[in-house]
């Protein structure tokens, strides 16, 4: 299977999880295709008005990853024009984990720079949800350096 055939099923995956937890969620085919001019993020999940942005990345084990510019423009503008909260999700495959990095957490390099301490002290999927729903609020979770 290609990387991109794998990068979808992980997309799918992750949509897949948000939907059985009551989020309305669409998935955007076209992500990384030649639809350059509309920027929109991988997936689209939104829950009772809640507004989430998400980009999609795997990785084999928790490492820096960098995005591309127009990868987080594309969150940005789409976010700014939901009012909504942009996320970059990231499938550790060998544990089967996601973890959600808050772009505004995140160092410009350009791009992007998601380094492994982000990952390490990012959210897990279970935790978005319990922000979402209104369950927890975002500083119960916010780690100390």
């Amino acid at each position: 299977m290609s990387n991109r055939r794998r990068g979808f099923s992980h997309e799918r995956d992750l949509a897949q999880k948000l939907w059985n937890h009551g989020f309305a969620v669409i998935r955007s085919p076209a992500s990384g295709s030649k639809a350059k001019n509309i920027l929109y993020p991988d997936i689209v999940a939104i829950y009772h008005g809640r507004v989430l942005a998400i980009e999609a990345k795997t990785v084999r084990k928790e490492r820096t990853i960098y995005l591309k510019e127009q990868q987080v423009e594309k969150l940005i503008e789409f976010s700014r024009r939901a009012g909504g909260e942009a996320f970059v999700a990231v499938k550790i495959v060998g544990t089967g984990e996601w973890r959600f990095v808050s772009l505004n957490s995140l160092r410009e390099t350009g791009g992007l720079k998601i380094t492994k301490a982000h990952l390490c002290n990012s959210l897990k999927l279970e935790d978005v949800i319990s922000i979402v729903k209104g369950v927890r609020k975002l500083d119960e979770f916010e780690k100390t350096e």
